[in-house]
């Protein structure tokens, strides 16, 4: 599972997220935005829908922001040309279940509040993110362009869910000596694509633990291949 640092070691992460909540039945829910320095309505914009692990639940708004594709933003050299949201799983709940709802009730709302791209809008997620977004991706097959899973599983058998989102471009990652997340689980999900000719990239990380996300998303074009036409 993710493990969150402190908000205030994010490496200045949270500066590069806009605030934001929603409301669902009664509840309060806090989620954060990347808008890149230079944003404007005059063209449409690629957005990435992150979803977190299992560390950083709860209902602070940024503690999601300090794991995975929050700190590779605030790595960048140059702004990350797409709005990424970042909704918040609340503590004891999971994206395949209530959470999945915030999620994509989350962006709707980003999508009516920016001029996003409806063919430029990708999924990605990290260790129950990763699971979450195999969900999310299945029930949802029409909303997702790209989808990159990193040290995920699929809640249901690989031919299942391989089914209902071959027609999504897809980029897995996973570290070979993962203790909390079995390899075998992306590697039955990348053959289930491959089986039905399905368009997918496996990129199995040698010697990587369950941190498989720094290098996914601090190492490799992935971020770029999200957003790409």
């Amino acid at each position: 599972m993710a493990r969150s640092v402190r908000v205030g070691e994010a490496v200045g992460a949270a500066a590069n997220f806009q605030p934001r909540s929603l409301s669902m039945r009664g509840k309060v829910h806090r989620y954060a935005v990347y808008v890149p320095p230079g944003y404007d309505r005059t063209a449409a914009w690629p957005a990435v829908l992150s979803l977190h692990g299992a560390g950083e639940r709860g209902n602070d708004g940024t503690a999601q922001t300090t794991v995975g594709i929050g700190p590779a933003l605030a790595r960048l050299s140059r702004p990350f040309p797409a709005i990424v949201v970042l909704p918040q799983c609340p503590r004891n709940d999971y994206w395949s279940m209530g959470a999945g709802r915030i999620a994509m009730r989350a962006l709707d709302e980003v999508e009516q509040e920016f001029r996003i791209d409806p063919r430029r809008v990708a999924l990605t997620g990290v260790s129950m993110g990763g699971a979450g977004a195999w969900r999310l991706a299945a029930e949802h097959p029409d909303r997702f362009a790209a989808l990159a899973p990193i040290c995920g599983w699929a809640y249901e058998d690989a031919e299942s869910v391989a089914n209902r989102v071959r027609a999504i471009r897809t980029w897995i990652f996973h570290g070979d000596a993962d203790e909390i997340v079995p390899v075998e689980a992306s590697r039955a999900m990348a053959d289930a694509l491959k089986a039905l000719g399905a368009e997918v990239r496996y990129t199995e990380l040698p010697g990587v633990a369950h941190n498989s996300w720094d290098d996914a998303y601090q190492k490799s074009e992935l971020l770029e291949w999200l957003i790409s036409p």
